[in-house]
């Protein structure tokens, strides 16, 4: 009978289009302590956390989780134990993830415990041997080079979405992956990524949990009241918009302050990137998870130094050397266009998708397509290269938002 609940489980993960973002935890890296870095952590609902700190004895590993679990049952967050199933059981975790070796020796009566069942797998051979000892998922890896590995260079993207290709379960990227290039893990066709490091460090965890928060990314350049404004952009948010930019060039600072903490709470309650337009000061006043600005905005580098590490910087580049310039400065993103004539900016150079790709393969940052996308053309612009696609009047300029939103989500 669970066997029969854990495959019924598995095919309703690979119908799920969400692409879902795991926090796998390591103590050693983390600088504070280690059940407030949980709580920040599931307080911005990750897809679920996987306690990993198998270097513990089951008695201390009870321990860790007995408490790891009052906090992910606070804020309704996955949680999924690891090498200890007896634990799990104990516990009342049905989800679990065991390494090749010990699935091996575990009993089926203590398999049967499970509505999920996870394992690392390194090679094709490995994805045959977990799923003939019943796994409902898998994870993948080391994709990229990382210092949990030194030494050992990732196996790349190509190994992932191969087994992506031929494997009818979810599978989840892991090794070395961070916000800025979570976007190849779900361009591989995975089910999702897991990511530890960061998340025991860094300061912006929204903007991990968000994941390739360029996918679908709405400008606010259109004419509308704010009712308007608020109805459209919480209707996009619905329908799978992942960041928001509110772009208002005509606006006193009084009142784009007003505007952008409406946008941001609506951002906030989606789990959404909020991001303002040029206006930096504003964006760290209201507490915006960061800012884009054009190539006649305010300097890169003097954002960084003001705003931190953590904060997101997307920047404006037509050629590859301004590509590069941007990266050096510390942008985290660049939206690049614009890909077909738009409304918004008339005025701007169409490009090539050609002179896209060259901008794509010269910077290690993610890249997302702006200019007079829509859902008739956005086919024309796939395999470039990008994470993700920014439109106004797409989004804005519609009558039903929500089914706009879905329909450009589709076809892109």
């Amino acid at each position: 009978m669970m066997t029969c609940l854990r495959k019924a489980f598995s095919l309703c993960l690979t119908t799920i289009s969400m692409f879902n973002i795991i926090c796998v935890t390591n103590r050693k890296l983390v600088k504070e302590n280690f059940l407030d870095r949980i709580e920040k952590i599931a307080r911005n609902k990750p897809s679920a956390i996987i306690l990993r700190e198998k270097d513990l004895t089951e008695e201390e590993y009870y321990e860790l989780a007995k408490n790891v679990k009052k906090i992910t049952d606070k804020y309704n967050v996955k949680l999924t134990l690891h090498s200890f199933p007896l634990v799990a059981i104990k516990l009342g975790v049905k989800s679990i993830h065991l390494p090749l070796n010990i699935l091996k020796n575990t009993e089926k009566n203590v398999l049967d415990e499970f509505n999920e069942i996870g394992s690392s797998v390194h090679s094709e051979e490995d994805v045959k041997l977990a799923i003939s000892l019943g796994v409902t998922y898998v994870t993948a890896g080391h994709i990229f080079e990382t210092d949990c590995k030194k030494g050992l260079p990732g196996r790349g993207i190509s190994f992932l979405k191969n087994i992506c290709d031929n494997y009818n379960l979810p599978i989840y990227g892991i090794g070395g992956i961070t916000e800025k290039n979570v976007h190849k893990i779900e361009g591989a066709g995975a089910s999702g990524a897991c990511i530890m490091s960061e998340f025991m460090t860094t300061n912006n965890i929204k903007k991990l949990v968000c994941g390739n928060f360029l996918k679908l990314y709405a400008i606010t350049d259109y004419e509308l009241s704010d009712t308007e404004l608020l109805e459209k952009t919480e209707a996009a948010l619905k329908a799978g918009v992942t960041c928001v930019q509110l772009r208002e060039k005509n606006l006193s600072k009084e009142e784009l302050i007003k505007k952008a903490i409406k946008l941001k709470a609506l951002c906030d309650r989606y789990n959404a990137v909020f991001i303002v337009n040029d206006y930096f000061e504003v964006a760290l006043e209201v507490h915006a998870d960061g800012v884009h600005v054009g190539l006649d905005d305010a300097d890169v580098a003097l954002i960084r130094e003001r705003a931190g590490a953590d904060f997101i910087i997307g920047a404006t580049a037509k050629t590859v050397e301004v590509a590069r310039e941007a990266e050096k400065k510390g942008a985290d993103y660049l939206g690049v266009g614009a890909m077909f004539h738009s409304s918004t900016k008339g005025e701007a150079r169409v490009i090539t998708k050609d002179e896209f790709k060259n901008i794509a393969n010269s910077v290690n940052i993610p890249l997302v397509a702006i200019g007079g996308i829509t859902a008739e053309n956005v086919s024309e612009i796939s395999n470039m290269g990008q994470a993700g696609i920014a439109v106004v009047g797409a989004v804005y300029g519609t009558d039903d938002t929500e089914a706009a939103v879905k329909n450009l989500l589709e076809k892109s």
